[in-house]
């Protein structure tokens, strides 16, 4: 007890510190962040294993490219652009890599809320962020989400900064949401006891993991990668769910330095995209149940 609070008043010192002394100039860095997907392939006995390849909807060469595309999931860097009140977090654009002439190729990347382009102000409370349906362009703009972060007040060393945990407590569930997982689990356990395997899920441990974060007093900005902020420090390690982002690198006021609001795509409030965007998922695995074909399909 007395190690943890400890830590919490030199945490609130630090804090404080260097609040005071990156008050007296124009604030800005850049932060480069890494990010990773990690997935644990489900353990099957023999029996199970040879049911489920007798009635998997997948091409043998279909299953090989998804296990090729889970050891590469989500693998991205990004770059976090920041002021005291603004900023902006980008994918870095990679060079186009040669399509192979035959064979299926499949990518795995994460949802909008931590890959998409994503421009927040703390100031006014809002923030902007690009993402697609099928393509099509859309600017989600709305308030920013607040989060109930918990400090545990253990620490770690990442690079040069001293970083603190938090735990982001979750929302309690309304009774409609507990219903749908309800229904998807029943649906899920029912194609696992047919040994049915026509698709990622199938194929990988889906386990509920908590977000943490691990943040910096010593730069004083309340942000982080993609939605998140709301901590008293830059956020410099994320992990949410499968996903893991690491802070790689940190350029405090350099002197080339840009930072622009997102404005291409159709304009749009968080929740109706997210209606949207359901409602087009749920029409394309119709589509997809009614042919004979297998396919895989994944959505920001």
């Amino acid at each position: 007890m007395n190690n943890l609070l400890l830590s919490l008043i030199c945490f609130v010192l630090a804090f404080a510190k260097a609040e005071t002394a990156q008050a007296q100039q124009d604030f800005k860095g850049v932060a480069t962040y890494q990010s990773k997907m990690i997935f644990k392939e489900k353990e099957k006995d023999g029996d199970s294993e040879e049911k489920a390849k007798a009635n998997s909807k997948m091409s043998p060469e279909m299953q090989a490219a998804m296990k090729k595309a889970l050891e590469s999931a989500g693998q991205a860097e990004f770059t976090l652009s920041f002021t005291k009140d603004e900023s902006l977090y980008e994918k870095v654009e990679e060079l186009a890599k040669p399509k192979p002439s035959s064979g299926i190729t499949i990518q795995i990347t994460g949802g909008g809320g931590t890959y998409g382009t994503t421009y927040k102000n703390l100031k006014e409370g809002v923030f902007k962020r690009e993402d697609q349906i099928m393509t099509k362009e859309f600017l989600i703009t709305d308030e920013l989400e607040e989060f109930n972060w918990e400090v545990t007040g253990e620490t770690k060393q990442i690079g040069n900064y001293m970083a603190i945990k938090a735990v982001l407590k979750p929302k309690p569930k309304t009774e409609e949401e507990l219903a749908e997982e309800k229904k998807k689990e029943e649906e899920a356990k029912k194609k696992e006891e047919n040994g049915e395997n026509d698709g990622l899920f199938s194929m990988i441990e889906v386990e509920a993991k908590e977000t943490t974060a691990w943040f910096t007093p010593q730069i004083p900005v309340s942000n982080g990668p993609g939605k998140y902020h709301g901590l008293p420090g830059l956020i410099l390690e994320l992990n949410e769910g499968n996903t893991v982002i690491l802070c790689s690198k940190i350029e405090l006021n350099p002197e080339k330095f840009e930072l622009k609001e997102p404005k291409s795509g159709k304009k749009i409030g968080l929740e109706e995209f997210r209606e949207l965007r359901d409602k087009k998922q749920k029409e394309l695995m119709e589509r997809f149940k009614s042919k004979k074909g297998g396919g895989v399909f994944f959505g920001g």
